[in-house]
């Protein structure tokens, strides 16, 4: 798979969670010109950003879709939540599927004790990481849109 920028945006709303959202770039401008808006419009609508970076990965994910998932029709969105690792610094960004938020507090937890300058966050998510394969359906699907 190929190296991509990923926009990494780690949000806390009132009542929720810590929430992880992707977007795949080819290039670091167009990461970081989408970062500033984003930032701009959640700290604006009263969501708290943790982390907001365009960093570099391997790592692909499906798309984000704003709103209600397809067949919600008026209750809360019906789409599966990922729970991720996401370890983070600088530069680089690895994201760990885990399988529960008790999991992943206790890998997070693992991966602390070792220090370093890495940070480390279990935040859901509603996209999915995304096996080569995928990769090349989602960017067909993106053409079309």
């Amino acid at each position: 798979m190929n190296t991509t920028v990923l926009l990494v945006l780690l949000t806390l709303k009132a009542g929720a969670p810590l929430g992880v959202n992707f977007v795949n770039f080819d290039n670091l401008p167009d990461c970081q010109a989408r970062s500033a808006v984003l930032q701009k419009v959640l700290t604006k609508g009263g969501v708290k950003v943790v982390e907001n970076r365009c960093v570099a990965s391997m790592q692909h994910f499906s798309r984000h879709h704003h709103g209600r998932s397809k067949g919600d029709h008026g209750g809360k969105a019906t789409a599966k939540k990922n729970v991720y690792l996401v370890a983070l610094n600088d530069h680089r960004a690895l994201v760990i599927p885990e399988a529960d938020m008790k999991t992943c507090g206790e890998a997070r937890a693992q991966r602390m004790k070792a220090g370093g300058k890495t940070r480390y966050y279990c935040a859901r998510s509603e996209q999915n990481l995304l096996c080569e394969g995928a990769v090349e359906a989602e960017k067909r699907a993106k053409r079309k849109d």
